[in-house]
């Protein structure tokens, strides 16, 4: 492109010289060097009296692909940075920097003895609430035979009450009975006194006995009370229980959390602490450093950036190759885009994408491995192709080529589907196995005679 755009500044320069000239030099001469300046250098070349030299190509199908080469980067499938969550002294660690781990596998372990001690102590409060509660369960037990002891006295008292009614009846129907006698004067007046008085007795024992079967209903609900008391007074024992069982799994929670696990099988990567060393809690504090940095290379992610021109054309699953890897030379490695952001980095206006690779048996790519990925991001199979040094443009902005027919050149409009700096895609406008002029079709017209050079190198 560069040569071709040298060219096609030379006519004006020549011609810019040739009018110098002619002020000094007679009309004759002046005419001769206005036609050598008007003649065109190139592809095209205008005999004497003949038609115009162009150089062809015949129009032929190929693959076509747009593709942009950017550098990637390895990184770990999953990498996960081991801190610990309490503060203490690293008592082992059991692995280093290349060390392949499985998942659960301990890596190090705390030595943290206040925790020890806590545990102690939970374990007492739940023996002590354990306690309490056995007390209470004996409080309850007791009340209920209380329950039981106040049931009974009401139920004699109920059951006096009864007899003490029965004998009423039987002495008021007996003073009935009596009455009737000596209002017949069968009987003396003075004996009706004498069961009189049975029935006042008889009257005087129900009210006692009412009386006390309220006092033994009283004591009845003073005991169901006592009961429902020691009832709520074992609950709330009993939810002490919980609270120092909670505790004590709090505390064990906490031991848990002094042996450093692996949480996936992956690769040692980094160990920042050696045994001795005091370790601080990240909870809550951004200073804490992880002990270890763990990661999973049997998938790793190549990550790259893409340009935001490019974007536009970037689709799961484009193919991509990702290669010139300096520490690993000769080998290739193909996948397809896997994720991509969906967003540019404001700073750099790249939009970040992923592409997931099965690494071989020996793991090859590792983590921080440098390479470029060529990212095929539109796919053109069997297009119809001629250079792009062919294309030209009207002056509304119209492609057109020109079509070599029976000597005379054709101007033929076409749609393109892809364009690079060599070749060009044709949707439309042209068809396979027609002559297009190769360069230098701006200097020819529609219709313009030609003919085509010859390409024979030893007619050149």
């Amino acid at each position: 492109m560069k040569t071709s755009s040298k060219q096609s500044d030379r006519p004006q320069r020549n011609a810019t010289l040739w009018l110098c000239m002619a002020v000094f030099l007679p009309p004759l001469f002046a005419a001769d060097s206005c036609k050598m300046g008007n003649k065109q250098t190139g592809s095209v070349t205008a005999g004497p009296t003949g038609p115009a030299e162009v150089e062809v190509v015949t129009v032929e199908r190929k693959d076509l692909a747009y593709t942009i080469e950017v550098p990637g980067t390895v990184e770990g499938i999953e990498s996960a940075s081991l801190y610990s969550k309490i503060g203490g002294f690293l008592d082992e660690i059991y692995v280093d920097i290349g060390d392949r781990v499985e998942e659960g596998k301990v890596l190090a372990s705390l030595d943290v003895p206040e925790l020890a001690k806590q545990r102690l102590q939970k374990q007492a409060a739940i023996a002590s609430a354990s306690a309490k509660v056995r007390q209470a369960d004996a409080a309850i037990k007791q009340a209920e035979a209380e329950v039981k002891s106040s049931q009974a006295a009401v139920d004699e008292s109920k059951t006096q009450r009864a007899e003490k009614e029965a004998e009423l009846t039987l002495h008021m129907a007996e003073f009935k009975r009596l009455k009737n006698l000596v209002d017949n004067d069968v009987l003396e007046e003075k004996i009706l006194d004498e069961v009189q008085s049975r029935i006042d007795i008889a009257a005087a024992g129900i009210k006692s006995t009412e009386a006390r079967e309220r006092t033994a209903d009283a004591e009845l609900l003073a005991k169901q009370s006592l009961v429902k008391q020691a009832e709520v007074a074992k609950e709330a024992l009993e939810a002490d229980v919980l609270v120092a069982e909670a505790d004590l799994a709090q505390v064990e929670t906490m031991q848990q959390y002094t042996k450093i696990v692996a949480p996936f099988s992956g690769l040692i990567v980094k160990r920042n602490v050696d045994p001795g060393a005091f370790i601080q809690s990240a909870e809550g504090n951004s200073a804490a450093e992880p002990l270890l940095v763990l990661t999973r290379i049997d998938s790793v992610r190549i990550k790259l950036d893409v340009p935001m021109a490019e974007v536009r054309w970037l689709d799961k699953k484009d193919t991509a190759v990702f290669d010139r890897i300096e520490a690993l030379p000769d080998r290739v490695f193909r996948g397809k885009v896997t994720r991509f952001a969906s967003a540019l980095n404001t700073t750099s206006r790249m939009m970040r994408v992923e592409i997931e690779l099965t690494n071989d048996e020996d793991n090859s790519l590792k983590p921080g491995f440098y390479g470029y990925v060529t990212l095929t991001l539109m796919e053109f199979p069997q297009s119809l192709t001629v250079p792009s040094s062919a294309l030209l443009k009207n002056d509304e902005g119209k492609s057109f080529v020109y079509v070599v027919e029976n000597g005379k050149c054709r101007r033929e409009f076409v749609e393109i589907e892809y364009q690079d700096e060599e070749d060009a895609g044709i949707k439309m406008g042209l068809s396979e196995d027609d002559q297009v002029v190769a360069t230098g079709g701006g200097r020819l017209a529609d219709d313009d005679e030609v003919t085509i050079a010859s390409t024979d190198p030893e007619t050149e």
